[in-house]
């Protein structure tokens, strides 16, 4: 008897090995397959909107819109720019999709008016995973513009990149438009940026001012305990007052140019306004 039960035992035991070998054996070929079967999660690529991007002294840029309309395959992107191009150089653009890198999408400018592009890119693919769009500057040879005997050679460079992506994209209907329209849509939206710009910059002035509450309250109570402290003591006191006077003062400072901006944007919007008013007309 004892000798079936040993024998019923190793049994039971090498059964266990072999069911934990088994689980293991499996488990790695379905981690190391794993990537066969289950799509792996692609970053999205997403060139954040009403953002400005520094290019240094290639200018800077912002994206006002994005949008996607899967009935038609295109995209529009209202696209403001400050200081890219003058007399000397020019801006066009280029689109590519992820679904097919060797073919560009077509794209037009449908507007372009004081730096402002409002750009579309037709036949985008219904599942394109992320469209690139690249800025592309022209600089001309300024020195033999005026010799008729040499080639006027041209410099085409790629100055920046922006990205949208399938996941994050607005879809929304695109309503093509004549150039009143367009220059309507544009000014509109800049309004909208410029109140955007204005209410943070209030709320910005508001945590200064509260902040400084504090910093004043803080000092006040400081001031009040120099009368029961030591000069040693006095003396850390006092520098800490001094630090907090420091303190507000900086954030004064800051809060007179947050100030000088809500000027400059409420003279911008006046402006806006007025240009509404007349494209109206």
């Amino acid at each position: 008897m004892k000798k079936k039960k040993r024998k019923n035992l190793k049994m039971n035991v090498s059964s266990i090995y072999i069911v934990v070998a088994l689980i293991f054996i499996l488990g790695f070929g379905f981690f190391g397959t794993s990537k066969i079967f289950i799509a792996e999660e692609i970053p999205i690529n997403q060139t954040k909107l009403n953002e400005e991007f520094d290019l240094r002294s290639n200018g800077k840029f912002s994206i006002s819109s994005w949008i996607y309309d899967k009935e038609k395959n295109m995209m529009e992107i209202i696209l403001v720019t400050n200081g890219i191009k003058n007399f000397s150089s020019e801006l066009d653009f280029s689109s590519i999709s992820k679904k097919n890198l060797k073919q560009e999408l077509p794209l037009e400018v449908v507007y372009n008016d004081n730096d402002i592009y409002i750009i579309h890119v037709k036949k985008v693919p219904s599942k394109f995973d992320q469209v690139a769009i690249r800025l592309n500057k022209t600089d001309k040879n300024m020195h033999d513009i005026f010799d008729e005997d040499k080639e006027q050679l041209e410099n085409k460079r790629v100055i920046s990149t922006i990205y949208t992506d399938e996941r994050v994209v607005e879809n929304k209907e695109i309503i093509e438009k004549d150039i009143k329209n367009y220059a309507l849509q544009v000014t509109e939206s800049l309004i909208s940026k410029s109140f955007a710009d204005k209410e943070k910059l209030e709320k910005d002035i508001k945590k200064i001012d509260d902040y400084n509450k504090e910093l004043n309250e803080e000092m006040e109570k400081l001031k009040s305990e120099l009368l029961y402290q030591t000069v040693e003591e006095q003396v850390d006191t006092n520098n800490s007052i001094y630090r907090l006077e420091r303190d507000i003062e900086l954030r004064n400072k800051d809060k007179e140019t947050m100030l000088q901006d809500i000027k400059n944007i409420e003279t911008k919007i006046e402006r806006l306004n007025q240009k509404k008013r007349d494209i109206s007309l």
